[in-house]
């Protein structure tokens, strides 16, 4: 499969194997989901009535006081109780098969190439000024949305050109995740990440 840079309209060659597989949206589901639950931390917690400390003295005697009957100053009803329902420490962590995460980056790819979301360029912008990063964008129709920039390295220039523009996000071939390169409109690779997908996911044709 072939597909023309947006800059200088030159071919280059994309596995079949990589950008021409059909969608399986259980992977993609699984992957995302996994990844997400796997960045939460799980560590919020709180004390119910029985874990703060205190209160094993009866706050007053059971009748004849009028007020309704308590065992414990540590009610989540008084003040310096315990939380009704609080949150506990969880562990979110979710494993997903390698091979499904590797069907689940290929099915995106190609699912990007498929619907002419994936555009390739031979050279990213190499100055620190968001304007020439913008004029950049415009100039190939991709201002305004969506955009995942994919490279082999992050150039400080092109970080700091691009830092300010909200819809654009930077990621290293070698490292992107499968919410990278799915929560997007459109995915811009240089040629050296295209080398470092094809390595990272490729095999043989």
């Amino acid at each position: 499969m072939k597909i023309k840079s947006i800059d200088t309209s030159k071919d280059f060659t994309l596995k079949d194997n990589i950008f021409k597989v059909a969608m399986n949206s259980q992977a993609v589901y699984q992957s995302v989901v996994a990844e997400m639950n796997n960045a939460r931390q799980g560590t919020s917690s709180s004390k119910n009535r029985s874990l703060v400390s205190g209160g094993g003295k009866k706050p007053f005697r059971q009748k004849g006081t009028g007020n309704a009957r308590q065992g414990t100053s540590r009610s989540p009803l008084n003040r310096g109780g315990g939380v009704i329902f609080g949150p506990s420490p969880k562990y979110y962590f979710k494993k997903v098969n390698a091979k499904t995460k590797q069907l689940a980056f290929k099915c995106i790819l190609s699912d990007k190439v498929k619907n002419d979301s994936f555009k390739v360029v031979e050279s990213l912008p190499n100055q620190p000024k968001t304007k020439e990063f913008i004029s950049f964008l415009r100039k190939n129709n991709l201002d305004g949305r969506k955009l995942t920039i994919v490279s082999s390295e992050i150039d400080d220039n092109l970080s700091l050109a691009s830092r300010n523009v909200p819809y654009v996000s930077l990621v290293k071939a070698n490292s992107c995740s499968v919410k990278d390169l799915f929560d997007n409109e459109l995915i811009l690779a240089d040629v050296s990440a295209l080398e470092d997908l094809s390595n990272r996911f490729g095999g043989k044709n």
